[in-house]
């Protein structure tokens, strides 16, 4: 692990070379077709088990089969990047998960801890406001009955953490080090252009990390601004918090249990087949996504996050940079 470098710029190890990125994306993409094909193999089997037929139109899978279809494929991410960094990359997994080489499970446990407070206030004013806010957005009790409501909530727990670690492990982890690895450093060949200053700055992996899912969001819902909003500031702030604190642990912890309420709360109102859908996206976004006051609370939401996030580290001193070299 090089020493003394940003969470941002551990990709940039002695074994770099300038085609590590362009590989490390290729084999990620290789290896996403192969998860799409046996999913979709697996999404077959279940339903002809269930006496579905093979047509696209007459295949059916029963809900909570759905959810847990719905929720796998990003969960199974995890393995894929952790091979891309441990094979292609040739580095130790640790790397990507913080500055000291390992995920710090302490400061993950207290990350998931301050979350709760944030995410508990706006689901407060989110059913407070709903009402006149976003009239048409509020929870309303299913009448599916108990077994499939239990059912759901067992995968959800399950499933969801793994979930929205994946995301962050590939989005804020693997993103923001292949953009951060991009720059030489400035005692190697070129590591003085402007362009080398450019891709080693934090702000060029933040923004690269940050924006990567509204983007392509935005490209497949051109008609939903509101969302696409929502994960503009939720993706900045965790990318932000990301580089901060030197890990993953903080955008982990507020995605796990701000997901957890989504997920829950869909599966409250008997809404198990939109999981995926701009609606119940699975991105950590608060409850009404897809209004203003979605928007609202997910400003509100990430900011009081951050601001705690960064008290607490500063105050506990979690190392930012990596302290010697290990390769």
């Amino acid at each position: 692990m090089p020493e003394g470098e940003p969470y941002h710029r551990l990709g940039r190890n002695s074994r770099f070379r300038w085609w590590t990125p362009l590989l490390s994306l290729l084999v990620f993409g290789v290896l996403l077709v192969f998860l799409w094909i046996g999913i979709v193999l697996a999404i077959t089997i279940v339903a002809v088990i269930g006496g579905s037929g093979l047509a696209p139109d007459a295949m059916s899978v029963g809900e909570v089969a759905g959810l847990a279809f719905g929720l796998a494929p990003t969960a199974l991410l995890i393995p894929i990047v952790l091979f891309v960094v441990r094979v292609v990359q040739w580095r130790r997994v640790g790397t990507l998960m913080s500055v000291e080489g390992r995920l710090r499970w302490r400061w993950l446990l207290r990350c998931l801890t301050v979350a709760v407070v944030p995410v508990a206030m706006c689901l407060i004013a989110f059913l407070y406001l709903v009402d006149s806010l976003a009239p048409g957005t509020g929870p309303v009790r299913a009448t599916g009955g108990a077994e499939v409501f239990a059912a759901a909530v067992v995968v959800i727990v399950l499933l969801v953490p793994f979930q929205a670690a994946a995301e962050e492990l590939t989005v804020r982890g693997l993103m923001m080090q292949l953009v951060g690895s991009l720059g030489a450093g400035p005692g190697e060949r070129r590591g003085r252009s402007a362009a080398s200053r450019v891709l080693r700055s934090p702000g060029t992996a933040v923004l690269a990390g940050g924006t990567l899912v509204p983007v392509l969001y935005a490209a497949t819902h051109p008609d939903d601004p509101w969302v696409t909003s929502s994960l503009t500031v939720m993706g900045l702030g965790m990318a932000w918090l990301t580089w901060r604190t030197g890990g993953v642990e903080a955008a982990i912890g507020l995605h796990v249990v701000s997901s957890l309420v989504q997920f829950l709360l869909t599966a409250y109102e008997g809404r198990l087949s939109e999981v995926g859908t701009g609606a119940v996206l699975g991105a950590g976004l608060p409850p009404a996504a897809g209004t203003p006051l979605g928007l609202a609370l997910t400003a509100v939401q990430v900011g009081a996050y951050v601001l705690g996030v960064t008290w607490l580290a500063g105050r506990g001193g979690v190392r930012r940079a990596s302290a010697r070299a290990r390769y």
